[in-house]
């Protein structure tokens, strides 16, 4: 899993995919769509307009109880240190991408490992 990641946006009334980097994406927040991030062949997919989550093109997700939503994405960076040294002894990244409900504040979510490889669902961050 050596490639970099790849973000590929489609903006709320434009059919038309863009490629982004994850810093352009703040400043597109209000007006996406859409959301796929690939890993070598590994790909994440969440559509707020059908609030649909689509892993790797098989396991397909609807939630129908979200009602207006809005996508999440973020980068969590952890690192554990050792407490005698203060070096570092691991550090992870995790990117978290999902649905939030404009009306209720439910959430649903998947965070993806820092190589696209591993994935788990979760409702809170």
């Amino acid at each position: 899993m050596s490639d970099p990641m790849e973000i590929v946006v489609s903006i709320k009334g434009n059919p038309n995919p863009k490629t982004v980097e994850f810093s352009e994406l703040y400043a597109l927040r209000d007006s996406i769509g859409s959301i796929m991030v690939f890993w070598n062949t590994n790909s994440y997919y969440v559509d707020s307009v059908s609030k649909t989550f689509i892993i790797n093109g098989g396991r397909k997700v609807r939630f129908n109880e979200m009602e207006d939503c809005r996508i999440l994405y973020r980068r969590r960076t952890r690192a554990e240190m050792a407490v005698n040294s203060g070096e570092e002894k691991s550090r992870e990244v995790i990117w978290i991408f999902g649905i939030e409900s404009m009306a209720t504040g439910s959430t649903v979510f998947v965070e993806v490992s820092e190589d696209g490889k591993n994935w788990q669902w979760n409702t809170k961050l």
